[in-house]
């Protein structure tokens, strides 16, 4: 099986169960299957290895490149660094472009963007972790579109470095955050309480490896993982993230009606027009473009270790849908 129809089987398979409801934000839980369980996963999450001092996050020279970090893992298995992560330290804050499983003893240059636009002055020579606050979803769109297109039409993974840090400033503004180096941080460090209390009164069910986040009512983005206790171990920082764009919404709950819409779009994965993109790390990079959103995955050993998908809407200038038959012709 390739990993196109690896996805595709994982998208029409999975479970969309009851939304768990908290204000204006309603997370809907995407529940594996009983016959789709495995071996737990053979690697380390990152912040992980970071603690056990097994992985180290660097600039790439004493110069600095904004959007290069390098990673040297010295674990004897492999590392899951997760887009959307905002990494610590160095000469500014950074989030990760892509999700990137890093090989065991191995060192990789990883693709990252800003999201601390007043500041190029290292505070730290490595890394110190990662912030308590996943990117909040708009600005993951905005950052997760642009690389897929550097995929698809540069083999890169380049994002648009002002989209991000535009998203960055609708944030930390709408939250009223004192941010003076304009940090993405300084929103998980000084409201971070009130974003990750959310996390612990709504738990992942049994079963459950994704999430489908929807705020005021539409959908905000979805995250899938290949095991539950991958999303258990990433859910604060997650659900922290969507709160952060709920909090900063009119509130407006999930009707009926766009219930059925949520699970629809997720489904539509499975019908979009799917791209290989460049190798890094192991795993495969798929990208997929539908009429309504936009998703991009880390296949590995026929399991999808990961997959964000975002609205289209979220864009300003959303890709073109070409059928996989128009493609293929």
């Amino acid at each position: 099986m390739n990993d196109q129809q690896t996805l595709i089987d994982l998208i029409t398979t999975l479970e969309i169960g009851q939304a768990a409801v908290a204000g204006n934000l309603a997370l809907l839980p995407l529940i594996a299957g009983r016959h789709s369980a495995a071996d737990p996963p053979h690697y380390f999450l990152y912040q992980q290895a970071q603690d056990a001092g097994l992985v180290s996050v660097e600039e790439v020279s004493e110069a600095g490149s904004v959007g290069t970090l390098r990673v040297a893992n010295r674990a004897d298995r492999p590392v899951l660094m997760v887009e959307g992560e905002v990494l610590l330290g160095m000469k500014q804050t950074r989030v990760l472009n892509i999700t990137i499983l890093v090989p065991a003893m191995s060192v990789l240059k990883v693709p990252v963007s800003c999201v601390e636009s007043g500041r190029w002055q290292s505070v730290s020579e490595e890394a110190t972790g990662k912030a308590a606050v996943n990117l909040a979803p708009s600005v993951r769109a905005a950052k997760t579109v642009t690389v897929a297109r550097s995929m698809r039409s540069a083999r890169s993974f380049a994002s648009d470095q002002h989209a991000v840090w535009a998203g960055v400033d609708r944030i930390l503004d709408g939250h009223g955050a004192d941010a003076p180096s304009r940090s993405y941080a300084d929103l998980a460090a000084r409201h971070s309480r009130p974003l990750t209390d959310l996390a612990a009164t709504i738990e992942p069910v049994p079963g459950q490896v994704g999430v489908i986040a929807c705020v005021a009512g539409r959908v905000a983005c979805a995250d899938m993982f290949e095991a539950p206790e991958v999303l258990a171990s990433m859910w604060a920082g997650l659900v922290a993230s969507y709160q952060a764009e709920a909090a900063m919404s009119d509130t407006k709950p999930l009707g009926a009606r766009a219930d059925a819409a949520a699970r629809r779009w997720f489904r539509s994965i499975a019908a979009g027009s799917p791209s290989v993109g460049p190798g890094l790390g192991a795993g495969s990079h798929l990208t997929v473009v539908a009429p309504d959103l936009e998703a991009a995955a880390l296949v590995h050993e026929g399991r999808v270790v990961h997959l964000s998908a975002f609205p289209a809407h979220q864009s300003a200038s959303p890709t073109r849908f070409v059928s996989p038959a128009r493609r293929r012709s």
